[in-house]
């Protein structure tokens, strides 16, 4: 299962929510995530594993990670957390 990575303005960081999430009490486990063509496109790294996992039906667009990426901030550099 493939999604079509979202164009960014030359930069991978991604600031739209490329699918919606999954209804509290889905049952996901037969779900598996795998974006091929964006792995194709950009390397997976530290710089980009998070952008790569914020693509997936799993990703909790209210955690910190998130609140860090979209404010262009590594989530890696755990200096800006509260």
């Amino acid at each position: 299962m493939a999604a079509t990575p979202i164009p960014a303005s030359g930069n991978p960081n991604f600031e739209a929510n490329p699918a919606a999430p999954a209804p509290p009490g889905t049952d996901m486990t037969g779900i598996c995530f795998g974006d091929q063509l964006w792995l194709k496109t950009y390397p997976l790294d530290r710089n980009l594993v998070f952008d790569y996992f914020a693509l997936s039906p799993f990703y909790d667009w209210t955690c910190n990670n998130e609140q860090l990426r979209v404010r262009s901030i590594h989530p890696l550099d755990l200096s800006h957390l509260l």
